[in-house]
């Protein structure tokens, strides 16, 4: 948890006991000044005690304790009863957790005071399932992605130990294995960060920043592969305030930018298009490639799915996931238009949040 977090809950901390300070203390204060009042009115007014001024104190004093007390125990035995049944839930759902149920939750309309305590306590299970939800996935993924690239490497690598080989035979498998063990990699760390982001359900670490800048570095960072290509790209990158993850929305440029840039044939063209809006912010990314059908566009967000199998070598399956993932966690969406053969054009929108 970072200090910005730890700030933010002291502060919700803080907003939770103080108003229940504040009015305890205010009607401790009316309470005495109308039990006073009360036996002032009562001594003097109806049973005209007047002649003895201690007296008269002394029976103010006593009543006003009196009236005092007969107030203030009704109310507080209340106030306390209400309070142990809160705590007494809190308690009750601790244990739940820490037993490791972690689909708790508890209501939070007749919480009062702490609900902001209530509401943390909520976001923590949720927080909590979504790690076991992420060991889950991972370990079912693993289970149903890795076997051909592992099969592949073990193959490979049980071929060059029982076999003379030629030197070009050995250099081949070496590089068979060296590729499938680089995807290998690649497919755990992604499979990983959709894990993660599909359990996640608040982004953290956010800051303002030139999103258009982003994407255009983004961009050069990919120039490598566009070039090779010869394609031609363009864009068009007017100055945008963001308020989001540096880290995850770069993770959404690079994939989107990197599919053009693969499914787009040589002499082709790419652009990209920031256009910044009152309400939202759309980021449009086109190219002239292959384009896809409708059976691909049906499923084209799904994890591990791959509608082209001529370039199933070339990734993995899980960037556009990862994309609308992504997109969803920003209170955007992501969306596409495509015709086999005419190209493709992916349309990211984000909310617009005003800067303070």
């Amino acid at each position: 948890m970072n200090r910005e977090k730890i700030t933010e809950m002291s502060k919700k901390l803080s907003k939770t006991i103080l108003p229940q300070f504040l009015i305890q203390s205010i009607v401790i204060i009316l309470t005495a000044v109308v039990s006073f009042l009360f036996m002032t009115w009562l001594v003097t007014g109806v049973l005209k005690i007047t002649e003895n001024a201690y007296a008269a104190a002394g029976l103010e004093a006593l009543g006003t304790l009196i009236v005092f007390i007969i107030i203030l125990v009704p109310l507080y035995t209340v106030l306390y009863r209400r309070r142990l049944r809160e705590l007494t839930t809190l308690s009750d759902s601790i244990q739940r957790v820490a037993a490791g149920d972690y689909s708790v939750r508890i209501d939070c309309k007749r919480a009062g005071q702490i609900t902001p305590v209530y509401e943390d306590f909520n976001k923590m299970c949720a927080e909590l399932a979504s790690v076991q939800i992420l060991r889950n996935d991972f370990i079912n993924s693993f289970s149903h992605e890795f076997k051909t690239p592992i099969a592949s490497i073990n193959g490979f690598a049980s071929l060059l130990l029982e076999k003379k080989l030629s030197e070009e035979d050995q250099r081949q498998y070496l590089e068979i294995i060296l590729e499938e063990s680089s995807r290998l990699t690649k497919l755990s760390s992604n499979t990983i960060l959709l894990s993660k982001l599909a359990s996640q359900q608040i982004v953290t670490d956010m800051e303002w920043y030139d999103l258009s800048e982003q994407i255009r570095q983004c961009s050069i960072i990919l120039s490598k592969y566009w070039l090779e290509k010869k394609i031609e790209f363009s864009g068009d990158f007017p100055e945008t305030r963001f308020y989001g993850n540096k880290e995850l929305m770069q993770h959404l440029w690079l994939n989107l930018i990197g599919n053009a840039v693969k499914f787009t044939s040589s002499g082709g063209e790419i652009s990209v298009e920031v256009k910044p809006e009152r309400e939202t912010i759309q980021v449009l990314i086109a190219d002239t490639g292959e384009g896809m059908d409708q059976h691909t566009l049906e499923y084209l967000f799904d994890p591990y799915f791959q509608g082209d199998s001529s370039h199933s070598g070339q990734g993995l399956g899980l960037g556009l996931s990862i994309c609308s993932r992504i997109t969803a966690l920003c209170g955007g969406s992501i969306s596409v238009q495509s015709k086999l053969g005419e190209g493709s054009c992916f349309t990211v929108t984000l909310p617009v949040k005003s800067e303070k």
